[in-house]
């Protein structure tokens, strides 16, 4: 283990997440075996029995069918909707004029328009109803760029949660914040950025706990639209500046762990998600206005390949060593 006390000494290039599941694996005494570096694809064995895992949680123990169910929104969203499970009103597209119209439609709120079978927040763009129709054609545009359909619905307001359900058991829950950094009344948002990144734990590629605060288009767009900031202003001191809607770990999002404090109410929502798709190991997005009492919920999509880093490696908060869990899944 490196002095960063995450990666894992000869497996450094593969995903945090693959890293967790081989060093827990090997304190187990269970033979891995890289079987392509670049997917991380490995093979653990012990006493006979063998099990292949992509990824860290892609293993023989889910269906194809219920990957192909969770891999699509618009068919998870209907299948939670009938297990009787709270999702955002919206519905779905295969044609961008009708997506246009029906966003048009809506006035007064605001909405979501993303790709229905894409992950770490691609395609998505959070957005007022009264924005000028080429905004709506731009976003509308984009979500199509990603896949042949695409899902407009209502924006749920509150914190977003991610909760790890495996043997359809809550493990860990997680606050997923978007990318921000906390004024100090004399530096700029830029360099701001830069010393957050700075930790050690962000880097890029899934290789480490979190990823960098980009300086990109979109977050220059937010700054200038949320705040009328730029990359030179300084924000005030103790002022919270958000550089991204959309609270991705993958795009430069912090972690918290809040397992000991979400209601259990919460965490029976989320065992019941998983099995309405039948899945064994499932990531579980939901957005909550209150944590730790039973309240108003919203479940935004069901996660094929939830990975493991932010449980193990938050921000803020324990390791809930949930690749333990994923090798007595598998049976070792």
């Amino acid at each position: 283990m490196s002095d960063t006390g995450f990666a894992l000494k000869g497996y450094e290039d593969l995903e945090i997440s693959t890293q967790i599941i081989i060093r827990d694996a090997l304190n187990r005494g269970v033979d891995i075996e890289i079987l392509d570096r670049k997917s991380n694809f490995i093979r653990l064995g012990k006493n006979g029995k063998t099990e292949y895992v992509k990824q860290a949680t892609k293993t023989s123990k889910d269906s194809y069918i219920s990957f192909l169910i969770m891999e699509n929104k618009s068919v998870s969203k209907l299948l939670l909707q009938e297990s009787g499970l709270l999702v955002p009103a919206g519905r779905t597209f295969f044609d961008p004029d009708e997506a246009l119209r029906f966003s048009q439609s809506i006035s007064g709120k605001k909405i979501v328009i993303k790709p229905a079978t894409t992950n770490f927040g691609i395609g998505i763009t959070i957005m007022d109803t009264d924005r000028k129709t080429a905004a709506v054609e731009s976003a509308i545009t984009r979500a199509f760029s990603f896949a042949e359909t695409i899902i407009v619905e209502d924006f749920v307001a509150g914190s977003e949660y991610r909760f790890l359900v495996v043997d359809f058991e809550t493990l860990a829950v997680c606050q997923r914040v978007p990318a921000n950094i906390l004024g100090d009344g004399s530096k700029s948002i830029e360099k701001l950025v830069g010393e957050k990144n700075r930790d050690p734990r962000r880097g890029k590629g899934h290789v480490t706990p979190l990823e960098k605060i980009q300086l990109g288009e979109t977050e220059i767009s937010v700054l200038s639209d949320d705040y009328g900031y730029r990359w030179d202003t300084v924000p005030r001191k103790g002022e919270a500046v958000f550089l991204r809607r959309n609270s991705n770990i993958s795009t430069g999002g912090d972690s918290i762990d809040v397992t000991d404090t979400t209601d259990s109410f919460y965490k029976q929502i989320a065992e019941k998600a998983a099995k309405s798709v039948d899945a064994r190991i499932c990531g579980v997005d939901m957005i909550l206005s209150c944590l730790d009492s039973k309240g108003d919920y919203a479940i935004l999509e069901l996660n094929f390949n939830p990975v493991l880093y932010i449980h193990n490696y938050p921000y803020q908060g324990k390791n809930r060593h949930v690749g333990e869990k994923i090798l007595d899944l598998l049976g070792f």
